[in-house]
Formats: C-alpha cells, structure tokens, sequence
C-alpha cells in the first residue's frame, strides 16, 4: 500500500450559506482538511481538471439547482487523483442511492453530515481515510490506488 497523503476537500452544493455551515459543523468536530467550496458543479469540474491528479475528497449535494447530480458525479469521477466523491442529501433513498453509486460516488450521508458519519462513509471507500492527528482531529488521507 502506498505511503498516505493529504486529500483536499471539496463541497459542490448550489447554497452557499451550506459551505459556511458545512465546512464549520465539521472543524467543531474536529475534522482538519483544505475546504474548497463550488456552487456550480461546471466551476467544481473546472477546478477538478487544473488539480492534475491531485487526490480529493468530492462532496456532492444530491439537490444542485440548475445542475444534475448524476452527471457531475459521472463526469468528475475521472478526475479525482484517487480519491472518491460521495453525495448528501436530506432524504434516505436507497433507489437514488444506488443511482449514485452506478454514477461513480463511493458514499451516501443523509443529512446532517457529522464527524461519525462522514468517517463512516469515507471508510468504505477504501481509498480515502480520516486519520487522526497528535491532537485529536481527524483530516483526510489517501491510502492506496483506486481499485
């Protein structure tokens, strides 16, 4: 297995009161990882693209006004460095859920997001980890080549 290496965070979500609430619900829980925040998943698949294999952690909302989920999903899934893209929503719906998974996302959270869940979900991607620091928060980390 690969050394492990720091993965950024991105959020795509249309509501950009979500990426304040998101990003600091988070770091109260002690979660530590560069935050990059999209409201348009054009700009995020952008931003995707110039990252030249750099792994990330995509965190997709399942509702994006003007935007369809599945698509970005399917189009970023390429460009993820080894990293993985999972989505959120506020409804549980195992029939969209596996929508998202035959689209390319590794994970699905109902909101709200929290530190057990995203650990959780990010766990079974098996390419991504929230390691622990010396002082007790966790950040993201590649572990090993995309499967």
């Amino acid at each position: 297995m690969p050394d492990a290496q720091p993965v950024s965070v991105i959020l795509v979500d249309d509501d950009p009161d979500e990426h304040f609430l998101f990003k600091a619900d988070l770091e109260d829980a002690g979660v530590d990882f560069a935050f990059e925040g999209f409201t348009r998943p054009d700009d995020a698949l952008t931003h995707l693209r110039s990252l030249n294999e750099v792994p990330v952690l995509v965190l997709c909302d399942l509702s994006l006004a003007g935007g369809d989920a599945l698509a970005f999903i399917r189009e970023a899934a390429g460009s993820l460095g080894g990293g993985s893209i999972g989505v959120y929503s506020g409804a549980k719906n195992p029939e969209m859920e596996e929508k998202c998974r035959q689209a390319g996302s590794t994970f699905y959270i109902v909101k709200p997001v929290s530190r057990v869940k995203l650990a959780e979900a990010v766990a079974k991607t098996g390419t991504v980890r929230l390691a622990e620091t010396s002082d007790g928060r966790v950040t993201p980390e590649l572990i090993g080549a995309p499967g």
